[in-house]
């Protein structure tokens, strides 16, 4: 079998970071979170059973960790653990020998383009959301703490903090409207501004 990844593209020029091992764990760790939904959701829509994605996504990550010295730390991972999970799929085609199947490459990279937009949306959420929290009263952030970090149920949080469980109840509810018409708020103006 022909091992197509060899052909990791480096950029000229540029001379790699120098990174201990431990750094490189933890850049791996690190990347390999935020990109797994994304990675997952392309590798399920590419692949006919549940099963075989899940295995798949396996393989990916082993890949990816067996070739991350080929990763270049100043590009987004994303795209480029997508590029391995292209060529794992294809791989998996030719492997398992199935029916004649015809991927458009234009499909498989529009499929790949759009798990990148949707990466791009959920970071801008999540810095849109941590502006908004930063905003909150203490009192309020303590309130989403301990019912959302904590776990604790409404009737705890009211004993902890001497209110009353529907007050507790109540004031998330509140709190939560007041989060959400925030982020909506900073993600329109930031693409308002963008524009």
């Amino acid at each position: 079998m022909e091992d197509n990844l060899n052909a990791v593209p480096v950029p000229a020029g540029e001379a790699p970071l120098a990174l201990s091992q431990p750094q490189i764990r933890e850049l791996l760790a690190r990347n390999w979170i935020k990109a797994q939904p994304s990675l997952k959701a392309f590798i399920i829509a590419s692949t006919p059973q549940f099963s075989d994605a899940e295995d798949l996504l396996q393989e990916v990550a082993a890949e990816v960790a067996l070739r991350f010295d080929d990763y270049d730390p100043s590009r987004p991972f994303l795209p480029w653990a997508l590029w391995v999970a292209k060529i794992k799929i294809a791989d998996f085609y030719r492997l398992k020998q199935r029916r004649q199947v015809v991927f458009l490459e234009e499909s498989i990279d529009a499929l790949a383009a759009a798990c990148v937009r949707a990466q791009e949306t959920l970071t801008e959420e999540r810095r849109a959301l941590d502006r908004c929290l930063a905003k909150l009263t203490e009192r309020s952030r303590k309130l989403l703490h301990m019912r959302y970090f904590e776990d604790l149920p409404p009737q705890q949080i009211g004993i902890i903090l001497g209110m009353a469980s529907q007050s507790v109840r109540v004031s998330l509810s509140r709190i939560r409207t007041a989060l959400s018409e925030c982020v909506l708020h900073v993600i329109g103006s930031t693409t308002v501004s963008d524009g």
